[in-house]
């Protein structure tokens, strides 16, 4: 149900040659939408396509965001091959199949039917290696993470992270509110004491005390939301999302803010109100009001569980920074550095040893490859008939489809065998080279044995010539697996050159790019020169713990902020509680570091109790978040330790600054009352 701003949905991409334009590329190539309608435009170069839409907006909830569609149909134009494709082959892994239940259908009644569906058309020697299955489409962005997503999806651990990080930060400001609340209770005793006098009963105190609390938390969501407007632009930058303000208008959003401020108010007020209510009139009416053992412990075991908390978030920023930095400068067993990559044009494949060679004159240059995906980002399957297997059975493995420059442009380190060379055309057309993975994986034993190993493909009868150390194929997220190298065959070189990569020597590579493109305008004239660094390409593979690590370091920090405000307002209290004792010291002699001592160590000691807690809580946490990476770094002794140390500052500042000032206060003054 992608909207559509001119033309019919129904017709729209029935036939072929026919093409779905954003409105963006309507207006880029046409001028207007409506001029664009009944428009052609040629696919490279050879393809013409009527343009038979154009799209509206798509939601940004969207997993995939589209600028053109082109009709299936047109493919059953581009000859033979392509044709039995798509009416033969029920293989074909850059398809997406999408189907929408008739009414009243259940998922499960139609997956009932797919292994009669596998048996009916699939070849025989496929039909163990496939299992169908109905995936919800609401589920994909955040839940799904299988070969091949149409586009890089999030993660629902991500969503729980920030909802408890929220969590968090709420509980602390309730812990605050709930400490100087029970702290100050001196100041509202007698008003308590004078309100049972005149006979308002507990139940009514409790009430009025919770309703000021509540209307409390309400004023602050009205503030909140002054805020949320003026933040939302930066948060869409560091979180790479495109929010709009018009969704805190929203019936639900208003309903479910008023609800939490309502909440908030009642968990913040609810003590406070019982422990306020509860004191005696006779008692408190002749000023001899005290906290009690009760309410002493209480608030030190509630700033306990706020430094527990900012601790776990300090751990929690750092480690996600390290496995982060660990995921973008590991060792992938490839060269990534200075790597450029180059999408291709099929008007190129014939001269694409031209374009090589006039690269490689460059003094920068070294290397030159081409491949048919980008290595460490993304590969494609490929089906091979291995020793052992009866003729006519296939086995698909993860495949690049290379030349022979491959392998050293890419640093990949050969552990038995050759690599690929063109002293062997003959042999190299019928060659692979594999990894140590896939040498475990078939039992071999060792690199050696595997070599010569019968290695079929469709192509020809094929045999493995070499065996290259384990890299990386994708992101660290996965563990390597078996892997196969084959060089593209000539027939097929059209469909499967898709990518150049160069390798560049170190230092500034403007002259080298302009000489690059030089060369592209010789080949490809009527192709804009596009590229990009293959490092780059890579570090967007971990783009969303990039922007995880950053928010929550951004979160943590406000919650530290929220914990040490609380902390500096009780250090405050206290020593307001406890000027007429500094004032005696002061006078016997105690110096100013003396009393910062003293009422700093209450303090401190809080925060030594928390640290221990925090340090077993984030062990259990980040453990259970760094199991999604199948390599990964260890949070280490250091992060825990110097979390710590941290905290210990930042409480340790906030309380002397406001315990210094006190030791310093007049004697006179402190004692004039008594």
């Amino acid at each position: 149900d992608f909207p559509l701003v001119l033309g019919n949905a129904e017709n729209a991409l029935t036939g072929p040659n026919k093409i779905v334009l954003s409105t963006e590329l309507a207006e880029k190539y046409f001028g207007s939408a409506s001029a664009a309608m009944g428009r052609q435009l040629m696919y490279d170069g050879a393809i013409p396509l009527e343009v038979s839409g154009v799209l509206g907006a798509i939601p940004e909830q969207s997993h995939f965001h589209i600028r053109a569609l082109i009709s299936f149909a047109t493919l059953r134009g581009l000859g033979q091959g392509m044709r039995n494709t798509m009416e033969k082959n029920w293989i074909w892994n850059p398809n997406w199949t999408y189907i929408l239940l008739a009414e009243g259908v259940v998922p499960e009644e139609l997956e009932r039917e797919f292994p009669r569906f596998i048996e009916k058309y699939y070849p025989d020697f496929i039909k163990k290696q496939v299992t169908h299955y109905l995936q919800p489409l609401t589920t994909i962005h955040l839940t799904s993470q299988l070969d091949y997503e149409i586009e890089p999806n999030s993660n629902e651990a991500n969503l729980y992270i920030f909802a408890a990080i929220g969590l968090f930060i709420l509980l602390i400001a309730c812990i605050n509110f709930t400490n100087l609340a029970t702290a100050r209770s001196a100041n509202r005793a007698r008003e308590v004491g004078v309100r049972k006098t005149i006979g308002a009963h507990r139940g009514q105190l409790i009430r009025q005390f919770l309703s000021e609390s509540i209307l409390m938390s309400l004023f602050a969501v009205g503030l909140a939301f002054v805020f949320v407007e003026a933040l939302i632009p930066l948060f869409n930058h560091l979180a790479g999302k495109s929010l709009d303000a018009h969704v805190l208008i929203s019936p639900l959003f208003l309903g479910g803010m008023l609800g939490l401020g309502v909440l908030v108010g009642i968990v913040a007020g609810l003590y406070p109100a019982f422990f306020l209510s509860a004191f005696q009139p006779a008692t408190v009416l002749k000023g001899r009001s005290r906290a009690g053992l009760t309410g002493k412990l209480l608030r030190k075991g509630l700033v306990v569980l706020q430094f527990v908390i900012s601790l776990v978030l300090i751990i929690s920023t750092a480690t996600i920074f390290r496995q982060f930095y660990f995921m973008r400068e590991a060792d992938l067993g490839f060269q990534k550095a200075q790597v450029l990559v180059i999408p291709t044009k099929p008007v190129m494949v014939p001269k694409m040893k031209l374009f090589k060679d006039e690269l490689l004159a460059h003094a920068q240059i070294s290397h030159v490859t081409t491949m048919n995906e980008v290595l460490g980002v993304h590969h494609n399957v490929h089906e091979y008939n291995y020793e052992g297997m009866d003729q006519g059975q296939w086995q698909y493995y993860p495949s690049l489809l290379v030349d022979e420059d491959f392998v050293e442009a890419f640093g990949l380190k050969l552990v038995a065998g050759r690599n690929f060379s063109r002293s062997f055309p003959r042999d190299d057309s019928l060659a692979v080279i594999v990894n140590e993975a896939m040498v475990r994986h078939m039992n071999w034993g060792s690199p050696e044995a595997a070599l010569n190993q019968r290695f079929y493909t469709p192509s020809g009868r094929e045999r493995i010539v070499g065996v290259v150390q384990d890299f990386n194929i994708v992101s660290l997220r996965e563990k390597i697996r078996p892997f196969v190298l084959d060089i593209t065959h000539p027939h097929h070189q059209s469909f499967f050159t898709k990518n150049v990569a160069v390798r560049l020597a170190p230092g500034d590579p403007a002259d080298a790019l302009a000489h690059i493109e030089a060369a592209w305008q010789e080949v490809a004239p009527a192709h804009p020169f596009e590229y990009s660094f293959l490092s780059s390409q890579i570090d967007q593979l971990y783009k969303a713990e990039n922007r995880l690590g950053g928010l929550v370091a951004y979160f943590s920090l406000l919650a530290i902020l929220i914990a040490c405000s609380g902390l500096f307002a009780l250090a405050t209290f206290t020593a307001e509680q406890r000027t007429q004792e500094i004032g005696i010291r002061k006078v016997l002699g105690a110096s100013a570091a003396g009393i910062v001592r003293l009422l700093a160590t209450d303090f401190l000691l809080l925060i030594f109790i928390a640290i221990p807690i925090a340090w077993g809580l984030a062990g259990l946490s980040l453990n259970a978040w760094l199991q999604g990476f199948a390599y990964r770094t260890t949070p280490g002794y250091g992060i825990y330790g110097l979390s710590a140390l941290l905290l210990l500052l930042i409480g340790l500042l906030t309380v002397i600054f406001q315990t210094a000032k006190a030791s310093y206060t007049d004697p006179a003054k402190a004692l004039r009352t008594e």
